[in-house]
C-alpha cells in the first residue's frame, strides 16, 4: 500500500511539475519585449499607464501567469541597460504609455525668473514637458530624444497645447549642438553623468554669450 502511495505522490509531483510554466531566459525575455515595444499602441495625449502595468497584461492573457511577468519586466529593466540601443526601445514604449512627468521641471522655472526668451535646447527632451513650457512663455524650442515614439507625443502634446516646437531624432552624441547657437541648453534627467568632463565644454562652445544651462539630475 505504501509503495502505491509513493508512486502516487511521484505522479503528482511530476504532474505539477509539468504545470508549472517555464521560466523564459534573457534573450527569450528581450525578444519578447522587443515584439511588445513595437506592437503596443500609443495612448493619447495626456493618458498613461505604467509600461509594466500594459506589459504584464498582454503576457496574461497568452496565459503568462502574473507573478512571472512581473519577474519578466524586472529582469526587462536589467537588460535594457546593456545598450543604447535597448534603452530606445525601453523608452519608446515607456513613451507610448504615457511615461514620464509631465510638469515643467521647477529648477527650470525658477531659473528663468526675469530671462529674456530666445533660442533654447532641450537635451533628451522625452515627451516634451520643458520644450512645451519653454515654448508657451515665448521661447524658440527645440528638443531631441532617441525615441521616436517620444517625438511623436511631444508633438501631439504641443498642438494641444497650441505651441510650435522643434523636434529631432538623435542621441547625445551625435546630435550637432553647433558653436554659440543656443540661449539656453535644459538637461533634465538627459543621461549624462554630471562627472563626465566631456559635456561641459561642448555645452559651453554651444552657447551664446551669457547663455544659460540648466542641468539636474538624480545621480
Amino acid at each position: 500500500m505504501r509503495f502505491w502511495a509513493f508512486l502516487g505522490i511521484l505522479a503528482l509531483s511530476a504532474s505539477l511539475a509539468l504545470a508549472q510554466p517555464a521560466q523564459a531566459s534573457d534573450d527569450e525575455i528581450w525578444a519578447e519585449f522587443v515584439v511588445f515595444a513595437e506592437q503596443l499602441r500609443p495612448l493619447p495625449p495626456g493618458q498613461s499607464i505604467p509600461t509594466r502595468e500594459r506589459y504584464v497584461a498582454a503576457l496574461a492573457a497568452r496565459g503568462v501567469p502574473e507573478a512571472e511577468g512581473a519577474r519578466r519586466f524586472a529582469r526587462v529593466n536589467v537588460l535594457r541597460r546593456q545598450s543604447v540601443d535597448r534603452e530606445k526601445i525601453y523608452w519608446n514604449a515607456s513613451f507610448k504609455s504615457g511615461g514620464g512627468p509631465s510638469s515643467p521641471l521647477r529648477l527650470l522655472q525658477e531659473a528663468l525668473y526675469k530671462v529674456k526668451p530666445g533660442k533654447a535646447l532641450d537635451a533628451a527632451m522625452g515627451r516634451g514637458r520643458n520644450t512645451i513650457y519653454l515654448a508657451t512663455i515665448g521661447w524658440d524650442a527645440t528638443g531631441y530624444d532617441m525615441s521616436p515614439d517620444a517625438l511623436k507625443a511631444a508633438t501631439a502634446e504641443a498642438t494641444a497645447a497650441g505651441v510650435k516646437i522643434t523636434t529631432i531624432e538623435s542621441k547625445h552624441d551625435d546630435f550637432p549642438f553647433g558653436v554659440g547657437q543656443w540661449d539656453l541648453i535644459v538637461c533634465s534627467y538627459c543621461y549624462l553623468e554630471p562627472e563626465d568632463e566631456k559635456w561641459p565644454p561642448v555645452f559651453l562652445k554651444a552657447l551664446k554669450t551669457g547663455g544659460l544651462v540648466v542641468f539636474q539630475t538624480s545621480v
